[in-house]
């Protein structure tokens, strides 16, 4: 095997994709065989290339994939300090990871060391590759997935967020820095002891943070399109490209339809505001979601969904938000954020809900530096040794308590309810009621939140007695509430009175009327009051709000989906 690893920087603990055995190193940098290499060979094109030539640069988007033929590829990065080799791929070895495929901007810089001859595949042909070439398709996409794992767990991209941790835009963007992925090493300076010396470190002040730095790009309080357009992962929109899909929403449901309509030949884009996985992307731990035993994080799930869609050629583009969507004939139109505009036949509108910030006194101060709607690892990291209040009887805010019990000094759940079996799953119950350090407050309501920079004081009323409880608490987790993201929403879709999406049979005649619904039959199972609109998830009226719902849900959708556009056709 003629590979030369250089690692540059280690994590505290073990990474993901270090199994301890060189099988696994395999699988991260496999050796192509003679055969395997002749398949390649059928999607791409031979190139000779002089000692010290980039093939590809940080930053550059569908970079496509080379394969070394003959010589050494290194892949390496830069910083402040100068560039340092990351691995060099030699006869048989290939560069890339998930971003190859995907064509977003590449994160890591690769030159040829000597003369050398690739075997170069475009982004596109990739992708073809990889769905039409099973076993090949599997270890090439296997890799890039472990690769980018190792990125994350040792750091080894120079992308750097300083700010102070507890500052709301600092937990921001690292959360969609997390959420999508990317990787990055945090510099937070409420844990450094002398702040203006870390500033001079990075020619900052104050006034610049949270600051993201990159390649010897600096963005000051950047915005998370400004980030992903800065990092490469903005999708490049045409006003001019129809698409038989639009999906809105990068939740369970929406990556299941995007999945499922990319996988049959059509062509799908999905907006997602922030990152891929929607609500249960912040989940900690779902474990009773078919086919992972063992359960299984809510970002993990996500991230097999987006790359599988991303397989089958649809396009993602996150941090892009849906301003309205219009209904139309042949095509609906679809305005976001930014004033771009595209065309799509058929829509799935699976933008989910998010939980509601409850009437608290105090509430406002801490949104977003204490005051949490996920769980996840980032926001674990800022309750160690501390105590820290779940609002919700559901399985959300049980994963969470589950979660965070093994960070925080003590957990208290607090339920209007008399207990939480009207709401939550029982195998949660049971875990809940095992784990020490978890208190349920039953009959509860929270009154205010008080503090200063943090919040130092969470007062709990109990309904039955009206006594007020005063917890010396930290951190608010919110998981009530759910309030559909349906804003976008015109005149044209039907919504029932908690405003989220009417689709079937929940459809009255006087809906349809109203609608203006234009055809003898009924809409479909989830098709809404305009044709080739569907709901899916929890941003469907009388959805199962669960995660497996919600994917079947999506799955399903493409099934109508193809009905309606030969419908259509049909009409035209």
């Amino acid at each position: 095997m003629s590979i030369n690893e250089n690692q540059t920087r280690s994590s505290e603990a073990s990474p993901p994709w270090a199994a301890g055995t060189e099988m696994r190193h395999h699988e991260l940098y496999p050796e192509l065989t003679a055969d395997e290499i002749d398949i390649v060979r059928q999607y791409g094109i031979e190139r000779e290339v002089a000692d010290g030539t980039v093939l590809w640069d940080i930053g550059d988007r569908n970079t496509g994939f080379f394969l070394t033929l003959n010589g050494e590829v290194e892949v390496f990065r830069r910083d402040k300090d100068g560039e340092q080799s990351i691995i060099t791929h030699g006869p048989g070895h290939y560069g890339g990871e998930t971003v190859t495929m995907s064509g977003r901007g590449a994160l890591l810089a690769g030159r040829a060391n000597g003369y050398t001859r690739v075997l170069v595949v475009n982004t596109e042909k990739l992708r073809e590759l990889i769905a039409t070439e099973a076993t090949l398709g599997e270890k090439i996409l296997h890799s890039f997935i472990l690769r980018r794992m190792r990125m994350i767990a040792e750091q080894l991209v120079s992308i750097k967020l300083v700010g102070f941790g507890g500052e709301r835009d600092t937990a921001r963007i690292r959360m969609f820095l997390t959420r999508n992925e990317v990787p990055h090493e945090v510099i937070d300076l409420g844990n450094v002891e002398d702040v203006k010396k870390s500033l001079r470190a990075v020619d900052a002040t104050a006034e610049d943070l949270p600051l993201l730095l990159c390649d010897g790009r600096r963005l000051s309080k950047p915005s998370n399109r400004e980030i992903a357009e800065s990092l490469g992962f903005a999708t490049e929109l045409s006003a001019d490209v129809e698409f038989d899909v639009a999906v809105i929403g990068a939740g369970p449901a929406g990556l299941a339809a995007a999945v499922y309509a990319a996988s049959e030949g059509l062509s799908v884009i999905v907006f997602e505001s922030c990152a891929p996985g929607g609500q249960a992307g912040t989940t900690s731990k779902i474990e009773n979601y078919l086919g992972f035993p063992t359960g299984i994080s809510g970002q993990a799930l996500a991230g097999r969904a987006y790359n599988q869609a991303q397989k089958f050629g649809a396009e993602i583009a996150v941090a892009r938000k849906l301003i309205a969507l219009r209904c139309g004939d042949p095509c609906h139109d679809l305005e976001l954020d930014g004033g771009d505009r595209i065309k799509a036949r058929s829509v799935v509108i699976a933008s989910g809900a998010v939980y509601k910030q409850p009437p608290i006194e105090g509430l406002d101060a801490f949104d977003g530096s204490g005051v949490h709607y996920g769980a996840s690892h980032v926001e674990a990291q800022f309750c160690h040794g501390k105590d820290i209040v779940i609002i919700g009887g559901g399985n959300s805010a049980g994963q969470a308590a589950v979660h965070l019990s093994a960070h925080a000094r003590a957990v208290h759940i607090a339920v209007r309810e008399a207990g939480l079996a009207e709401s939550m799953s029982n195998y949660l119950i049971r875990r809940i009621d095992k784990i020490g350090n978890i208190e349920v407050l039953s009959c509860s309501e929270i009154q205010r939140v008080e503090g200063e920079d943090q919040i130092s004081t969470i007062v709990i009323r109990d309904n039955r007695t009206g006594e007020m409880q005063r917890l010396n608490a930290s951190h608010l987790f919110i998981f009530i509430g759910a309030t559909p993201a349906t804003d976008f929403v015109g005149d044209g879709l039907v919504l029932d009175d908690n405003g989220f999406v009417k689709t079937g049979d929940a459809l009255t005649a006087d809906d349809l009327h109203i609608a203006g619904w234009p055809f003898e039959r009924r809409p479909y199972l989830l098709e809404a009051s305009c044709p080739r609109i569907f709901a899916a998830g929890d941003v469907r009226s009388g959805s199962g709000k669960r995660v497996a719902s919600a994917v079947g849900e999506g799955s399903t959708c493409v099934q109508f989906i193809h009905q309606t556009l030969t419908e259509s056709h049909g009409d035209d």
